[in-house]
């Protein structure tokens, strides 16, 4: 596999990147429930799990971190990886979930990686880019099997859409659910909470296109 290569100088260099390109491609990032990444417990780790519904995705999530000052890694497929393999040094580490051996090496490192520490898991367990509307949605057991071999950590789902609202460009609309606390977990049942955490990630996907179709923006807060 291929493992995260962090940088703190390249980091900061593609901060300002990252934000110029997203405020270029698109009218705004509006954001809801921002503040728990701000404000989260230091020492315990965080999981947060989002649908896939663009390549944009991973970038929306790198200003998210920034914005709430989060150690941040996110899991990719080695394939995308390998073309984007500068990402290594944002955090990003691979995964095959093909393949069933190279899966488990992935869920091993990442566990290593939390453990014990304040560190953000970014993951889209839907593994591919889908419509945000395609039901039901697809969900593999990777996150399951993290949280089952961490002592202690926190699992938010969130949910992005991309609309064309009244503006030229798009917006972006990100929706950051109420955190879970999982705490040695003996009794876990991990093909059970997988489809727990697929409906949670899909009622809080259908909350946002209702915020967006009702215009209910009060509790979002523009980042770009």
């Amino acid at each position: 596999m291929l493992e995260a290569k962090k940088s703190a100088w390249f980091e900061t260099i593609f901060s300002f990147y990252n934000r110029n390109l997203l405020k270029r491609r698109f009218h705004s990032l509006q954001v809801s429930g921002l503040d728990f990444l701000r404000e989260k417990n230091a020492g315990i780790p965080l999981i947060i799990y989002a649908n896939h519904s663009s390549w944009w995705d991973g970038l929306v999530a790198s200003e998210i971190s920034k914005m709430a000052k989060l150690d941040s890694f996110i899991m990719m497929e080695e394939k995308q990886l390998k073309n984007l393999f500068l990402f290594r040094k944002l955090g990003a580490f691979s995964v095959v979930r093909e393949n069933p051996r190279k899966a488990v090496e992935s869920i091993n490192y990442t566990v290593n990686l939390l453990k014990k520490t304040d560190r953000t898991l970014w993951i889209f367990p839907q593994g591919e880019i889908l419509p945000n509307d395609a039901r039901p949605m697809k969900f593999y057991n990777g996150l399951s099997r993290i949280i089952e071999k961490i002592s202690e950590v926190f699992v938010v789902p969130l949910a992005m859409r991309y609309e064309f609202l009244s503006e030229f460009k798009p917006q972006v609309f990100v929706k950051i659910s109420s955190p879970e606390l999982f705490k040695n977990s003996k009794d876990f049942e991990s093909k059970k909470m997988t489809e727990i955490m697929k409906s949670r990630l899909t009622n809080v996907l259908d909350e946002l296109k209702t915020d967006i179709i009702s215009k209910n923006f009060s509790n979002f807060e523009r980042i770009i």
